[in-house]
């Protein structure tokens, strides 16, 4: 096996690994952790891992993520 090749698994390898790394950060910590923030007011038994944390943490970020946008079209145009 030719040493290009050889380099090049490993660095998929690696690479694969540290995209992992930072998808599960994001979506632990960002996703789940505002969705866990904002559902556990109303909710004291809720399930950090369940879908509706899931689910309200990825409508917060595209709420915000519209909000963000529309006060830039605003304050820009």
């Amino acid at each position: 096996m030719p040493l290009g090749e050889i380099a090049g698994e490993a660095l998929g390898g690696l690479l694969r690994i540290v995209g992992q790394f930072f998808a599960e950060i994001v979506f632990e910590v960002l996703i789940k952790g505002a969705g866990y923030l904002i559902v556990r007011p109303f909710r004291p038994s809720v399930n950090p891992d369940g879908a509706l944390v899931v689910t309200i943490g990825i409508v917060f970020w595209a709420s915000l993520g519209g909000l963000g946008f529309v006060l830039y079209r605003t304050l820009v145009a």
